[in-house]
């Protein structure tokens, strides 16, 4: 394509074939008197789209993220890695895998705070064991604990009632 930067025209049919969604009601709603170069199409798009880089996912954005109750650990890792892939400038390995490891849950990063995966991929797979080990019961875990006995602690004691009495008591002289 690169022979072809110097031909607007053809520069202009392909960005319009390049386009998706909303992209494409935009462009096909753009008033013709206003784009007579290729120049003016990118000028228009970016104004238009420049609101995206703005956006775009910062460090702190990964840091306050967090795994929900139905995503597998594997779900989650591969959503914050996504995220983490848009960041500018981009982060290392390194800086990836201390950020998501304090993103965990309370049972992984006591788990894995201690670890020190040489990648991403193997942080991955020791959370996958971690959760296969949970559901297997190799763990102990208050929460899965309760889940197995049915009940949590509150619905244990309720309607119990408990007594306390006091008698006063002299001292001996």
């Amino acid at each position: 394509m690169g022979a072809y930067t110097k031909d607007e025209e053809l520069l202009v049919r392909f960005f319009q074939e390049s386009l998706t969604g909303v992209a494409v009601t935009w462009y096909t709603n753009l008033e013709p008197s206003r784009v007579h170069s290729w120049k003016d199409l990118m000028v228009a798009f970016v104004r238009k789209y420049q609101y995206n880089s703005n956006m775009a996912p910062d460090r702190m954005q990964l840091q306050n993220m967090g795994k929900k109750g139905h995503e597998s650990f594997k779900e989650y890792t591969q959503r914050w890695r996504d995220l983490a892939a848009q960041v500018a400038p981009p982060m290392t390995e390194k800086e990836m895998i201390i950020i998501i490891v304090d993103t965990l849950p309370v049972f992984y990063y006591e788990k894995m705070v201690g670890y020190a995966p040489s990648s991403f991929t193997d942080l991955v797979f020791t959370g996958e064991r971690i959760e296969v080990g949970l559901k297997r019961g190799k763990f102990d875990h208050p929460a899965l604990m309760n889940a197995k006995n049915g009940a949590n602690e509150e619905d244990e004691n309720e309607g119990e009632t408990l007594a306390m009495t006091a008698f006063p008591t002299r001292p001996n002289f």
